[in-house]
């Protein structure tokens, strides 16, 4: 790759739509040193000006040197969000890009050597479409246990595992992408920020900034487009393969849904929070409880997330939507 025949500064000279790909990153330099070599593989197509910009979201490990080891294997424009949050993080990027469109991904992927083409081809050919999506393989430490081998499809989403098939097709509020691999038109982008009361930070579970951002494009008919060529893999570290991480998943989840997700009339009340969730905790606790007990992993992992979704929704649900 020839990386200065692809400078933004270019951008006036050439015909393809331009692009920045974005990378938010904290504390995470080993990943992300394997992340920006993977990049260096790129097959980007001719006449494209792209950039890279990665967003230090405060980090207090040796990101600065891993950054400086890739300014002259790629395009890469560095800055600074000290608010902690991946969401301050990544409106930053929104603000500064200079490509038509973004394409996201993260700090511990590896992205397939064809995916800036696949992305490329996409915007060509449907350039009404503002949102895209691709495919995220999960890359474990080592071997997953024998459980979450098996549930691993009921709880993907928990490891931003996604793939939608081989052919490409209309995105729905029912198909939306995650951050570690899409792309918005920036126009799109500058209209739809990411709310910063969501995505990670420390000291929290809360995730779904990128998903609720998804959801009010399409809601607004914005076209989704999804891109089953453009491929990147997850990695998923040990820490991570545990139901202690699941359960802080599935309770961030909750805590998204109290906060904003759609209410519904709730009827009566008890502590501020509608009857039927405090139900629907109770009843999907005793589940898993007696589930662990009699069941198979692939039967109680449902009521395991149900249980803990109602949980995080009971945290934060608005008592004042209820009537």
């Amino acid at each position: 790759m020839k990386v200065h025949e692809h400078l933004m500064t270019d951008a006036e000279s050439l015909s393809n739509p331009s692009i920045s790909v974005v990378i938010c990153t904290w504390n995470r330099s080993g990943l992300l040193r394997e992340t920006l070599e993977q990049m260096t593989l790129l097959d980007v197509p001719a006449n494209t000006a792209w950039e890279v910009i990665v967003v230090n979201n405060n980090c207090s490990d040796d990101t600065d040197v891993v950054l400086a080891e890739y300014t002259s294997k790629l395009p890469l424009v560095r800055l600074f969000e000290s608010t902690p949050g991946k969401s301050f993080a990544a409106n930053l990027a929104v603000r500064e890009a200079k490509g038509e469109y973004i394409v996201w991904t993260d700090d511990d992927v590896l992205v397939d050597p064809n995916w800036l083409k696949a992305y490329t081809a996409a915007f060509i050919t449907w350039p009404e479409a503002s949102l895209f999506a691709g495919a995220i393989d999960p890359w474990f430490e080592g071997s997953p246990p024998g459980w979450l081998e098996r549930v691993f499809d009921q709880v993907a989403n928990a490891y931003a595992a996604l793939d939608y098939g081989p052919t490409g097709f209309a995105m729905s509020r029912d198909s939306y992408p995650y951050g570690a691999n899409m792309a918005l038109k920036r126009s799109a982008h500058l209209e739809e920020p990411y709310d910063t009361r969501l995505g990670p930070r420390p000291n929290s579970g809360i995730r779904g900034e990128e998903m609720m951002m998804a959801r009010r494009l399409l809601a607004r008919g914005a076209i989704g487009r999804w891109v089953p060529e453009a491929r990147v893999r997850h990695f998923i570290p040990i820490k991570r393969q545990t139901l202690d991480y699941l359960q802080e998943y599935f309770l961030g989840s909750g805590e998204v849904l109290g906060m904003v997700g759609e209410k519904s009339a709730v009827g009566h009340l008890a502590f501020g929070r509608p009857l039927w969730l405090w139900k629907e905790a109770l009843i999907s606790e005793i589940g898993y409880r007696f589930g662990r007990i009699f069941q198979s992993p692939e039967k109680w992992i449902g009521s395991f997330k149900a249980a803990n979704v109602a949980r995080g929704r009971l945290k934060t649900y608005e008592s004042s939507t209820a009537s």
